[in-house]
């Protein structure tokens, strides 16, 4: 049937399959140790299910089908060259997170046994940072702590204010078509919230809050 409608036939790779629903399952899972155990707050959302699923999976599907053919290999390279991220990414650590998965689905091509040993080795890490916070502020000393600041915010601008740099809180600034885009870190929501009442409301775009926990 689908020989004469198509002109291919089908045979379903029992084994292929079972690759996949691996690099769903680990995406799946990394999505708990992130969201749950990090409190990364991008990774709580309802909506990141779809993206720590499909990521490693579109990692290894790729992989599966351009490692035996060089010509492919290098059309892909060049398609997937002109992929950038069209929206600022708010967090560092979604960028690595994002990387992260897609490596994972390559992992998982090369070797299932790797891939499972790297998602382990990623847990184990996760651990070890929440260990390290946790005795940072029993601590409660900056050679343990690189910083104490409870808030994280996020405005993005229509228009320039040079008076925010001179905020004790400001990180840094950075300019995105028509935005502007900075960073701060407070140690107290007092100070964060006299800092998002300073700005106009028609030049606020957006702004985004994170908690130090």
């Amino acid at each position: 049937m689908i020989n004469n409608i198509f002109g291919f036939n089908y045979n379903f790779d029992f084994q292929f399959f079972r690759l996949m629903l691996l690099c769903v399952l680990l995406g799946l899972f990394s999505k708990f140790l992130i969201g749950i155990l990090m409190s990364q707050n991008f990774a709580k959302n309802i909506h990141q299910l779809i993206v720590f699923a499909l990521l490693p999976t579109v990692g290894f599907v790729i992989t599966s089908v351009i490692s035996d053919n060089i010509a492919l290999s290098l059309g892909m390279v060049g398609a997937l060259s002109i992929v950038r991220f069209r929206t600022p990414v708010k967090n560092p650590s979604e960028l690595v997170v994002y990387f992260y998965l897609i490596t994972l689905g390559i992992v998982v091509n090369v070797n299932p046994s790797t891939g499972i040993s790297f998602t382990v080795f990623i847990a184990l890490i996760t651990f070890f940072v929440e260990i390290y916070k946790f005795f940072s502020k029993k601590a409660d000393t900056k050679f343990f702590l690189q910083d104490h600041f409870s808030y994280y915010l996020r405005l993005e601008l229509k228009n320039k204010y040079d008076d925010l740099k001179s905020n004790k809180g400001f990180q840094n600034l950075s300019f995105d078509k028509d935005s502007y885009l900075y960073n701060f870190a407070f140690y107290s929501d007092q100070e964060l919230d006299k800092t998002i009442e300073s700005v106009k409301e028609s030049d606020m775009i957006s702004y985004n809050i994170a908690e130090n926990k």
